[in-house]
């Protein structure tokens, strides 16, 4: 599964094209390297999302299926660290 597909369906990013957007800006690290769009993702990746307002590490766990019910996205996912950025510091 591609890696904006991933972060779409997880709910972790609410529209795809966003989600290709913040990868091919280098904004999010599987494990530890900067990852286009396209890359695949498979369970026990880590991966670092840095967004204007906040941070967040987790790990796949698993990939959501196309018919997928939306209250379980957080379970394709675990939090490892998750830091609210200060914009007025």
């Amino acid at each position: 599964m591609r890696l904006d597909v991933f972060l779409k369906r997880a709910g972790l990013i609410k529209q795809r094209g966003l989600a290709k957007d913040i990868c091919d800006k280098g904004l999010v690290k599987m494990d530890g390297a900067v990852a286009k769009a396209g890359k695949d993702i498979a369970p026990g990746r880590l991966l670092q999302i840095d967004l204007a307002a906040e941070r967040l590490e987790i790990e796949v766990l698993d990939l959501p299926e196309r018919n997928y019910k939306k209250e379980k996205g957080h379970s394709f996912y675990r939090i490892i660290e998750h830091e609210y950025k200060n914009r007025y510091s």
